[in-house]
């Protein structure tokens, strides 16, 4: 069946986008692929991804573009079987409304129809809203454990074509411990955010530590691109704010236990990008963003390693910037200022690889286990200097 409603839609010289993370039907992109090798010149735009299917044998007709190096899909930009386009998610949803990036089917997976007929997109509401509604076609598959959740962006039934029902298992992206670097460093950017803030963080073990190191704040909000299973400790602790409307929104969730927390009258609600920037008045907005290295000027590279592609611009900036719109807001910078291993400095002269993420105006504070390094309204000499200081002390020989 779903083979033979992917053939009646899809066409060759096609512009597809996937859905990414718990959007991603797996089922059809399996489908896609056998339907694929009949067609030519099928162009596929995909996120961050956790499907094995992205490190196996893809048909040649597919050219794959995709805005990160992360996940399944990192395996592909690594072999250069997908290529970068280095958006932020504020560019990618311009390029989408535009026309610039025009987008002729969309691959979505959604939540069972409810009872007004609509399909609760889940927790990923991202970009691909925004070519959900200019799309020729949007091809679902319903999967019965996507939990519906608390959001504007639903899809009607008579909106998109069903072509799959399933029962696959949400991508689940464990929770790693966090070392004693990353506490450190967690200790060190709590001491900056006060009760009644925004806070944008990210997934991983130093967001998870973070979260952690402010579970005694109180009426904390939220606005996240990608939130984790350290939302859940929040809460559980009393530190954020359940009173008011929206206080907590993301686009995407991935994680373990947090998907058995939604519902669409949950605390957690999902939302495009451009929403999430939006300052909220009397709560200063603290975008909490990390990097792989940070040069002398405040110059922060979150893509290359060394010569390889890992990372993605994805919200950093524009949550940076949206920090810069509200009112006492900090952009700030949040790195172990050595490698896991403890042999290299990511706090570097210059950027080794050359690639700028975020520039030196868009940062605020620079954190690392060693300190705070606040150089705002400060010079290249006096940035220099506060930089250096929070280096790790046995690699700071050619930085101090």
């Amino acid at each position: 069946m779903t083979a033979s409603v992917l053939s009646e839609h899809l066409r060759s010289g096609d512009r597809i986008m996937i859905g990414q993370a718990t959007g991603e039907p797996q089922g059809l992109v399996a489908e896609m692929f056998d339907v694929a090798r009949q067609l030519t010149e099928i162009e596929i735009f995909c996120g961050y991804s956790l499907n094995a299917a992205w490190k196996g044998d893809i048909p040649a007709s597919l050219r794959i573009s995709t805005y990160c190096g992360l996940g399944t899909v990192g395996s592909l930009v690594g072999r250069s079987r997908a290529q970068v386009i280095p958006f932020s998610m504020s560019q990618l949803s311009t390029a989408l409304t535009s026309g610039k990036m025009p987008i002729d089917v969309v691959l979505l997976q959604v939540a069972p129809m409810d009872a007004e007929g609509y399909h609760s997109l889940g927790p990923a509401v991202d970009y691909v809203w925004e070519a959900a509604q200019n799309a020729r076609v949007v091809i679902v598959e319903v999967n019965d454990n996507i939990p519906a959740t608390r959001s504007d962006c639903r899809l009607h039934s008579s909106e998109v074509v069903m072509a799959l029902n399933s029962q696959t298992p949400l991508p689940e992206l464990p929770a790693e411990p966090a070392g004693e670097l990353q506490r450190r460093v967690a200790r060190e950017v709590a001491r900056l955010v006060p009760d009644g803030a925004t806070l944008q963080l990210g997934i991983g073990k130093l967001s998870a530590a973070i979260a952690h190191a402010l579970i005694d704040r109180r009426g904390l909000r939220i606005r996240c691109g990608m939130v984790g299973d350290w939302f859940l400790e929040l809460v559980a602790a009393g530190a954020v704010d359940e009173a008011t409307p929206d206080s907590c929104l993301a686009s995407l969730a991935v994680g373990s236990s947090i998907y058995s927390s939604l519902s669409p009258k949950g605390l957690l609600g999902f939302a495009p990008p451009a929403r999430l920037v939006q300052p909220i008045a009397g709560s200063p907005f603290l975008a909490i963003n990390s990097a792989i290295e940070v040069d002398l000027r405040g110059q922060a590279n979150a893509e290359y390693l060394g010569d390889r592609y890992v990372g993605a611009s994805s919200g950093q900036t524009d949550y940076f910037r949206a920090a810069h719109a509200s009112a006492n807001g900090l952009a700030i910078l949040a790195l172990p200022s050595v490698n896991e291993r403890g042999t290299i400095s990511r706090i570097v002269p210059y950027l080794t690889s050359g690639y700028v993420t975020s520039a030196q105006s868009d940062v605020d504070i620079i954190i690392t286990e060693h300190g705070i390094a606040d150089i705002r309204a400060t010079n290249f000499d006096q940035r220099r200097k506060l930089i250096a200081n929070i280096a790790d002390p046995q690699m700071g020989h050619g930085l101090r």
